[in-house]
């Protein structure tokens, strides 16, 4: 569907608090910003708040510090210029309800989210209406995200309405057990997630489309937009020819297109194609000189062309853009270590594991005090990754081909 997604599982307060931190930046500019979250969530004193994995809530006086307000995820997509959209599928069960000790003050804890009234374009999807609770489902997915996705991907099919068509799924899913709920409001402008498909004139001939997915009014895509979904589809599917072509007729189309340009040229990075992929970027940081991934990925097209020096120039800046993205700072060090300054690489992948100390963050620290010869270091962080994440592959080869060294 054209965005570009940052997952994040099972996270702490501060690593919460820093992955909303790095959106609300990046969803500075952009025109559409969704926020999706699975998990606990609870209401108190009217208030809403969304529960990381390491909070303990041993009494209603820790809510305030063991959570993350609602509020906060609703800042953090502000920035969009078209669609600021909220989805909580977190109306569950408060699990600390029998344990926690109440203070006896005014901390009334009430049972799923309390209605919000959210201000400006901002929309906030409930999976289950104010004052009720959700099913987890007994498949991978809970009812509320399984119409969702089912029904985000249907052309044509207006926020509105689809969001009132997840409502009656849901509904018939959990016998009228669980009613989602919209709060907020939109302007006049429709949105959809795929668009339309392209209307033809009556009585206009086409190839007849065989096969079981032939639709009415199946056509090639004619607009923009529609180009770049058709794009974004091919190279999911691992056409990236197919690919290419379709972000170039979106392009012949509107030349300015910068979400055209960027998927080209993260296209072009993919096929180490490193001179069309400059361009690109080249044309998307004309347009937009704010935009921290540009020169991300255009430091990775200059380190393919041999450019390092070139790469890390782009990539500090777009550390100066956004400061608070880990995989900058893990970028690079990895340009600091093809130069050999192990320090400075050292200091940038320290702190990329103080904006997350994930698996890859540790496994990445431990090439660089490898390289640097701390070899007892560099084995204690390719050990750390793999407690992190056991199926990390090259951390594993890295400590075996270490350990066999000693």
């Amino acid at each position: 569907m054209g965005f570009t997604t940052t997952e994040k599982n099972d996270l702490s307060k501060r690593d919460l608090e820093a992955a909303l931190k790095v959106f609300a930046q990046s969803a500075r500019g952009a025109d559409v910003a969704v926020i999706y979250y699975a998990g606990h969530g609870m209401e108190q004193g009217g208030l809403n708040y969304v529960v990381p994995v390491d909070a303990t809530l041993g009494s209603d006086q820790d809510v305030e510090f063991d959570t993350v307000p609602l509020d906060l995820l609703l800042r953090s997509v502000e920035g969009a210029s078209r669609l600021k959209l909220v989805i909580l599928d977190a109306c569950r069960n408060n699990p600390f309800m029998t344990s926690m000790k109440r203070s006896g003050g005014t901390r009334a804890i009430g049972r799923g989210l309390a209605r919000v009234e959210p201000e400006g374009d901002v929309l906030v999807a409930y999976a289950a209406r104010e004052g009720s609770t959700a099913d987890d489902g007994d498949g991978g997915n809970s009812p509320f995200t399984t119409a969702l996705t089912q029904k985000m991907v249907t052309p044509g099919l207006e926020i509105r309405l689809l969001f009132g068509q997840v409502r009656d799924d849901v509904l018939k899913a959990t016998d009228r057990r669980q009613e989602p709920a919209i709060y907020g409001s939109l302007g006049g402008d429709p949105f959809y997630f795929v668009p339309p498909a392209p209307q033809r004139a009556a009585g206009a001939n086409r190839p007849a489309r065989a096969g079981p997915d032939a639709q009415a009014g199946d056509g090639p895509p004619t607009t923009p937009d529609s180009w770049r979904v058709a794009a974004i589809s091919a190279r999911r599917a691992g056409d990236l020819d197919k690919a290419m072509a379709a972000f170039g007729e979106a392009l012949k189309l509107d030349p300015r297109d910068t979400e055209a340009l960027y998927g080209r040229a993260l296209l072009h990075v993919e096929r180490s194609e490193w001179d069309p992929a400059l361009a690109d970027f080249d044309a998307v940081i004309k347009v937009r000189p704010g935009n921290a991934g540009a020169y991300h990925n255009r430091a990775r097209a200059k380190d393919g062309k041999g450019d390092v020096d070139g790469a890390i120039a782009d990539v500090s800046h777009a550390i100066q853009l956004n400061p608070q993205n880990d995989q900058s700072y893990v970028a690079r060090a990895r340009y600091y270590r093809r130069k050999a300054a192990w320090d400075l690489a050292l200091a940038d992948n320290n702190k990329a594991l103080t904006l997350q100390a994930d698996a890859d963050a540790y496994y990445q620290r431990g090439v660089t005090l490898e390289g640097k010869g701390d070899a007892a270091g560099a084995l204690a962080d390719y050990d750390k990754a793999l407690g992190l994440d056991p199926k990390l592959v090259r951390a594993g080869e890295a400590r075996d081909r270490l350990a066999k060294k000693k």
